[in-house]
């Protein structure tokens, strides 16, 4: 007499359930999976400057490009100088700033399609000190130029420092021209050429003096070489992936 195969716990709980049990469970597991999609997919679409979202995106070959603006189509923003940047942002609280943060880099890696403020920085700034870009960077090639903001209180007076600094992001500037951007040198920033927009701001404080605040800022258009002081010249370009795990600030 043949042996008798005996049933698996899987089939025993199959056959132990009605046929619409199965038909229900099913509709219940398609229904959670969509309102999951709902709810989940678009969330990382839509907040791509998330470390996570951007590495989800950068699997599925959905990463935002980051756009080389034309200098006849920037995306709109205020000119600011250093004065007034210092006193708009002085006295935003470290929440603040977080929050204010996390919308201007967002707004970056989004082409300046959201609905926030762009800033363009205007001044003087006297050349700190100069690093060339890692993989542990935000921006993983280029170089990095700190410096510190310049004023003049009259028109033939001696420049002054100001408590402003900024962290000048040339991206895919060859390594050299770390060397060749002196400190000391006084760089002269406006809109034009370059269109250099603010993506960070930090508060540096200080015991015995104001805090200062400082600035990372990066250009939108790539059209015009970047001129050294003393001669020469180099091209910079849009960074083609970011990443998001850096730390702000940069020096």
């Amino acid at each position: 007499m043949p042996k008798q195969k005996q049933e698996t716990w899987s089939e025993r709980l199959v056959q132990s359930k009605p046929q619409y049990f199965w038909w229900t469970l099913t509709i219940i597991v398609c229904v959670v999976l969509a309102i999951t999609s709902w709810i989940y997919v678009p969330a990382i679409f839509n907040n791509p400057h998330y470390p996570q979202n951007y590495k989800i995106l950068d699997k599925i070959g959905r990463l935002p490009e980051i756009k080389s603006f034309k200098a006849l189509e920037p995306p709109e923003g205020d000119i600011r100088d250093v004065k007034t940047l210092y006193n708009q942002f002085r006295p935003f609280t470290e929440d603040k700033l977080i929050k204010h943060n996390n919308e201007l880099i967002k707004n970056y890696i989004g082409n300046f399609k959201y609905e926030y403020i762009n800033n363009y920085i205007q001044g003087d700034f006297r050349v700190i000190r100069t690093r060339v870009l890692t993989d542990d960077d935000l921006f993983t090639n280029g170089i990095v130029v700190q410096a510190s903001a310049v004023l003049k209180q009259a028109k033939h007076a001696q420049a002054r420092s100001f408590p402003v600094w900024v962290e000048f992001i040339l991206p895919n500037a060859p390594a050299s021209a770390a060397k060749d951007i002196k400190p000391g040198t006084v760089l002269e920033v406006s809109k034009n050429p370059f269109f250099t927009s603010i993506i960070n701001v930090e508060r540096i404080e200080r015991t015995d003096d104001d805090p200062i605040m400082n600035f990372t800022i990066v250009p939108l258009v790539y059209e015009a070489p970047w001129n050294l002081p003393k001669g020469g010249k180099f091209s910079i370009s849009t960074p083609k992936k970011l990443n998001l795990e850096g730390k702000w600030p940069l020096f």
